[in-house]
């Protein structure tokens, strides 16, 4: 798993560079659609804890490569390990309560409507963690990034899900995915599923409704700070 560390986040700089003339810039010198986003949550649901630290190691890496590396690539790292975290916790709790190993294809309508669906609060607590995390810096207004963030992230995650429904059948018989690496952490028990995934999920959209919709802009750093610690206890417990 330490190997594969290091593979996934030389996999994840190496698309950011090479792909930075196909990315689109939003906001300059701020935020940018990077094309290398379709990876993050594929290579997370795949690798697992792994794939989860390369993607962040990855992304600040890529920023070093391409112009954007600054204090915000902290925050970058955390949104980033955050899409692979949310996807491989959920992906795997519902691979295991619906079992879809039995499904006559792993791109048989369940498993894809899943991953969509997981795709969707994995986008928007990645970018509540961005938006937040610039707007603490004074790099850029939560309220003006958080929606295209959101945005760009979900569109990334569901993009991802085709590459990841043509590898994930190939990988699992060769053992590459994570939870045939290493099945005694893959089969734990989380501390607490149930209450994990309702922190965060919760967390996110009422981090990302608030401070977009309703919240006057100055005090949008310090009362989205409380669904921000909501998300990262529901980390844990995941």
């Amino acid at each position: 798993m330490i190997v594969l560390t290091a593979v996934v986040a030389a996999i994840y700089s190496a698309a950011e560079v090479a792909l930075q003339s196909a990315s689109f810039v939003i906001i300059p010198g701020v935020v940018q659609f990077k094309v290398s986003d379709v990876l993050t949550m594929a290579l997370g649901v795949l690798f697992g804890p792994a794939g989860a630290w390369g993607v962040g190691i990855g992304n600040v890496f890529g920023d070093l490569f391409t112009g954007y590396l600054g204090v915000g690539s902290i925050f970058g790292f955390l949104s980033s390990m955050a899409v692979a975290c949310v996807g491989y916790t959920m992906w795997k709790y519902f691979e295991t309560r619906w079992n879809f190993a039995r499904e006559t294809s792993i791109r048989s309508l369940r498993p894809v409507l899943t991953y969509l669906a997981i795709g969707i609060p994995a986008a928007v607590c990645s970018a509540v963690i961005l938006a937040w995390g610039l707007d603490l810096l004074g790099i850029a207004p939560f309220k003006i990034i958080s929606d295209t963030l959101v945005s760009n992230f979900i569109i990334g995650n569901w993009l991802g899900a085709i590459l990841f429904f043509l590898v994930y059948d190939r990988f699992k018989p060769m053992s590459l995915t994570w939870d045939i690496i290493m099945p005694e952490a893959s089969t734990a028990k989380p501390i607490a599923f149930h209450l994990g995934a309702i922190l965060v999920v919760a967390g996110s959209f009422v981090g990302w409704i608030l401070g977009a919709f309703i919240l006057p802009a100055g005090s949008v750093t310090a009362v989205v700070s409380i669904p921000f610690v909501a998300m990262f206890a529901g980390f844990v417990l995941l």
